[in-house]
């Protein structure tokens, strides 16, 4: 319960590297508004940079997806047109930070992904304690994190 963060962050960019390569796929972040906290890259090419870049400048974006699905009328910009290579599954903890994970399948690593998503929320809202909270400041102690999937397919299928 009280690990250190430094051991947390190990744990979550092992995590990460776990769930990316359990949808084969490149690239996996934690985002929040502001960028991308941890990533984790394929070895192979191409390289990360252009895909965190693509994700850095579209983070606060990112975040107005799952209000935009919930509420009625169309989503007003998709985030990822400009985005053919992959496909993206989204995890969004609280509203206040996400798990991106490009890979080809984003469907397919949505449904076997369960345990091991359950357990890295569990360690990014014990390594920030403002992200056990909603954007609202809610649910701080007594509710599990909320979280909201999205998968993006890739548009070259």
């Amino acid at each position: 319960m009280f690990e250190s963060r430094e051991k947390l962050e190990g744990e979550i960019r092992k995590l990460l590297g776990a769930l990316r390569a359990l949808g084969d796929g490149r690239y996996a972040a934690l985002i929040e508004p502001r960028g991308v906290v941890f990533d984790d890259a394929a070895a192979e090419p191409p390289p990360p940079w252009p895909l965190r870049r693509f994700l850095e400048q579209r983070s606060k974006r990112l975040f107005a997806i799952p209000a935009a699905l919930t509420s009625p009328g169309e989503v007003d910009e998709d985030v990822f047109a400009d985005w053919a290579d992959d496909g993206f599954f989204l995890v969004f903890v609280n509203g206040r930070v996400a798990v991106v994970v490009a890979c080809p399948e984003p469907e397919a690593l949505e449904k076997e992904a369960g345990k091991l998503v359950r357990v890295l929320v569990d360690r990014v809202v014990r390594y920030n304690t403002a992200w056990r909270a909603d954007e609202r400041g809610r649910g701080l102690f007594f509710s599990r994190p909320r979280l909201d999937t999205v998968v993006v397919g890739r548009v070259n299928q």
